[in-house]
Parts: structure tokens; C-alpha cells; sequence
């Protein structure tokens, strides 16, 4: 069986309130393949990693909660919704969008007419601290220290027919990510192994060469040779030492599986360190200022926080999308939604 059939028949069921132990079984099979199936090999991989594991699914159930409701994208949501109008800066913007999304088209065509239709809307958000024009009391002040908001890069995707099937496609890419982040730092010590072997090998042809050429010893009591100072000889000698060092620090890899082992267990023994989402509420203006609860609308949406290099975050909603929005972006362009709002 390949890779992408055993994910596809193998993917944890991640929609168990409690931790049983095949989900944790699963689940350990599942990270062990997305990082490095030589880990199996590994003396006691399975007990290794039971607790981290279990720990990882504890964490991914807390945070089902940790973020903001399913918000309705219709026709009408940008006229209704506030925080509609804070993601997109005009009608037109959000019906392209939710239109223009192949997608979205694919999974309707797919879907049975009499499900609904749940997405997960994601976005780039940017947060520009500046100076403006703001209001305290009754009076108007200048030279206020304000913060911005904007939303870009709209992306639609994690299709499902309802809520519950919409968090376990969230958690099981929540789950993906902390398998990638262990297989980051894993490739990042292979290339570090074969950058140390090929720096040996080209330190090693250099001390070839110049014992060829009659260095050190050779100089004078061996078979003739070009005379080469010994000042140069020793310093390649001596990063050669260092090179050597540096690879056995790095182990066999046999200890480097152990070591990787070690390193996905760390990963998922603490995933709050390298995942968190945030539920935001905010009050922004007509210009998405954050303003007070006096002056604006009230804003929700989550936050995705991940440990990548450099680390990212990402902007989000749950949305559940009325079907009239799939594929009539021409039709209910700004000029044409006018009759709707």
C-alpha cells in the first residue's frame, strides 16, 4: 500500500471526547509515517510515544472550543454581518471570493443538495499600530495611538457537512502540523550530517593531496616531494578533528532515529508550545480601527499561531455557505447585489 492510501485509509478518527487506546494507536502510527516510518524500527517507539500522544489528543479537544462560532455567507452577510464587512472590504469581494472558489464547486458537486455546506475561511491579517484621529469622552484627539486591521489572501477550504466533521478536518491538520514541525527539525539534521561527510571527504582529498606533494614528514624523509610549510598541513588536520567531532556528536544513525524518536516525542508531549489558536473579539470602526464597544462593532474571528521558520499565523472563521454563492459571482456582482441589500 502507498503512502497517500495508507493516509487515506489509516487517518485517525479524531472525534472522540474520550482518549481510547486505538485512537492513541492510530494516531502513532499515523505521525510515525507522516515523519519517518524507520522510527517503527526504534526499540519500544510504541511506549515512547503513548504518553506524548495522548497528551497531543488532550491538547487538540481543548482547543475545539478555543475558537469563534460558525458565521453564515450568503448574499445578505456582507450588509448583516460586521465581521463580514471587516474581512472584505466591499460586497463584490466577498461574492468572488465564495464564486471563484473551484473547490468549493468541486466539494457542492460532490455533496448531497440537502447537506449544508461548512468551510473553514482563512486569511492573512496584518496588524498596523499608527497615529489617528480618536475619541476620548466627548472629545475628539489628535495623535492617538491606534491599531489596524486588514485581511488579505482569502482562501476557502476544509469542506464538511456539518460543525463536528468541520473540527475533526481542523484537528487532524492541527496534528499534520506538529508531525511537520518534527520533520523539519529531522531534515534539518540530515543536511547537517551530509553537509559535515562531503566537508570530510573535501578535507580529506586536501590532506591527500598534500601528502602527495611531500608535506609534513614526507618533505624530507620520504620519497621526494614538493616542499609544503606544515602551519597549513595542521590546520587542515585540525578541522578535519573538528569535522569528526561534529559528526559523532550527530551519532550513528541508529542513535539518530533514536534521537528523532526522542524529538517527535518532545513535539507532542508539549503541543501548546508549537500551536495555539486565540478567539478574538474586538470592536473595530468602518476603517477595521480597534476601537471601544462605543464606537464600533463588535469583530470575532480565531488565530492560528505555529512554530514554522519564521513562525506564521493565520486569521480564521467557520462559515456555513448558502449554496446561492457557488458559481454566481458574475451574477451577483456589486451592481447586481445592490437589489439584494
Amino acid at each position: 500500500m502507498g503512502l497517500l492510501d495508507w493516509f487515506r485509509q489509516s487517518t485517525p478518527q479524531l472525534n472522540e471526547e474520550r482518549i481510547s487506546d486505538t485512537l492513541v494507536d492510530e494516531t502513532i502510527d499515523y505521525v510515525v509515517k507522516m515523519t519517518d516510518s524507520r522510527l517503527a524500527l526504534v526499540h519500544h517507539h510504541r511506549q515512547r510515544l503513548t504518553g506524548p500522544v495522548t497528551r497531543t489528543l488532550q491538547y487538540l479537544n481543548t482547543l475545539r472550543g478555543s475558537g469563534p462560532g460558525t458565521h453564515e455567507a450568503g448574499p445578505l452577510s456582507w450588509s448583516v454581518d460586521p465581521s463580514m464587512r471587516a474581512f472584505f472590504g466591499q460586497p463584490g469581494d466577498l461574492l468572488d471570493t465564495f464564486a471563484h472558489c473551484q473547490k468549493l464547486k468541486d466539494y457542492a458537486v460532490t455533496a448531497s443538495p440537502l447537506d449544508p455546506i461548512y468551510a473553514l475561511l482563512a486569511m492573512e491579517i496584518e496588524e498596523q499600530p499608527r497615529f489617528g484621529v480618536g475619541i476620548q469622552g466627548d472629545m475628539v484627539v489628535r495623535d492617538v495611538a491606534q491599531t489596524a486591521l486588514s485581511f488579505s489572501q482569502h482562501r476557502l477550504r476544509l469542506f464538511a457537512r456539518n460543525e463536528q466533521e468541520l473540527w475533526r478536518s481542523v484537528a487532524r491538520r492541527l496534528l499534520d502540523e506538529l508531525a511537520l514541525i518534527a520533520l523539519e527539525h529531522m531534515q534539518h539534521e540530515h543536511a547537517q550530517r551530509r553537509e559535515l561527510e562531503e566537508h570530510r571527504n573535501l578535507l580529506t582529498a586536501r590532506l591527500a593531496t598534500f601528502t602527495r606533494r611531500g608535506a609534513g614528514v614526507d618533505s624530507f624523509l620520504g620519497e621526494a616531494g614538493v616542499l609544503v610549510g606544515s602551519e597549513e598541513s595542521n590546520a587542515l588536520l585540525q578541522k578535519l578533528e573538528d569535522n569528526e567531532t561534529a559528526l559523532a556528536a550527530l551519532g550513528c544513525p541508529t542513535e539518530t532515529l533514536d534521537r528523532q524518536l526522542d524529538y517527535l516525542a518532545e513535539v507532542l508531549a508539549e503541543p501548546m508550545r508549537f500551536i495555539q489558536i486565540e478567539h478574538r473579539r474586538l470592536h473595530l470602526d468602518s476603517m477595521n480601527v480597534v476601537v471601544d464597544a462605543r464606537h464600533g462593532e463588535s469583530v470575532e474571528f480565531g488565530i492560528v499561531c505555529f512554530e514554522r521558520h519564521p513562525p506564521q499565523r493565520r486569521a480564521f472563521l467557520p462559515v456555513r455557505v448558502d449554496r446561492a454563492l457557488i458559481g454566481e459571482g458574475r451574477k451577483l456582482r456589486l451592481d447586481n447585489a445592490e437589489r439584494w441589500l
